[in-house]
């Protein structure tokens, strides 16, 4: 059984810091764990379409439609995180994209095609919510790949060590692990089905530069939020 304690002290362990028993206890290892935890794992399961975490859906359409270039919109589901593939797209050829639409006075992201059906595969969304005992949250992570486990613990190092050593070797130590897990991820994805197409993590970048080139911290005040 994974739970998001035992992964962040993967994550302490690698850093060779101490360790927590929860996510309230009152050290600045347990703060910075629980403050990071959520956005880590969602970036990693961004970075990498993880057979774990794949699910499939068919999408309602809104009534509004996309003002040009589209005949239809279509409503993602609440816990997907990225959109992998349209059925429609593979099959007949019907091209797609995620943006905002405007739902009332509301702009709400959607897929947007000319299909008059859209089916999905999707990389669904870890939900923690600072909380990462409710019962979503460990219904998620007890479906983790223990690689995945693995490079959401050297992922979340690699996102702490800056806090909690001040060194930067060691946090870009940590982040050369995460980027060989993933690539062993590709190799045992790809024994497991057809193998996705990788893109270039941007997220090793935007952890390590800023506009300028140098290292830019992270301020989980400032993390944005991804839906898919």
């Amino acid at each position: 059984m994974t739970d998001a304690v035992a992964i962040a002290n993967i994550a302490l362990n690698n850093l060779g810091d101490k360790t927590i028993s929860d996510f309230s206890d009152n050290t600045a290892q347990a703060f910075a764990t629980k403050t990071r935890f959520s956005d880590v794992v969602n970036q990693v399961l961004r970075a990498h379409p993880w057979n774990c975490a794949t699910k499939r859906a068919t999408l309602a359409k809104f009534t509004v439609k996309p003002t040009y270039n589209f005949d239809h919109a279509y409503q993602l589901p609440t816990d997907a995180l990225r959109v992998l593939s349209l059925y429609e797209e593979v099959n007949y050829d019907y091209a797609w994209k995620i943006e905002l639409i405007a739902d009332g006075e509301e702009d709400r992201l959607a897929l947007v095609t000319s299909s008059s059906t859209a089916n999905i595969t999707y990389v669904k969304k870890y939900i923690g919510s600072g909380n990462h005992d409710n019962k979503e949250a460990v219904m998620t992570l007890n479906n983790f790949d223990p690689i995945l486990v693995q490079a959401v613990g050297m992922a979340l190092a690699g996102e702490i060590a800056m806090d909690l050593t001040g060194q930067s070797q060691l946090r870009d130590l940590m982040l050369g692990k995460y980027q060989a897990i993933l690539s062993e991820a590709r190799s045992i994805n790809g024994q497991e089905g057809t193998a996705d197409r990788i893109e270039s993590n941007e997220w090793i970048n935007a952890r390590t530069r800023s506009a300028s080139g140098y290292f830019k911290p992270f301020s989980a005040d400032t993390a944005n939020g991804v839906t898919a």
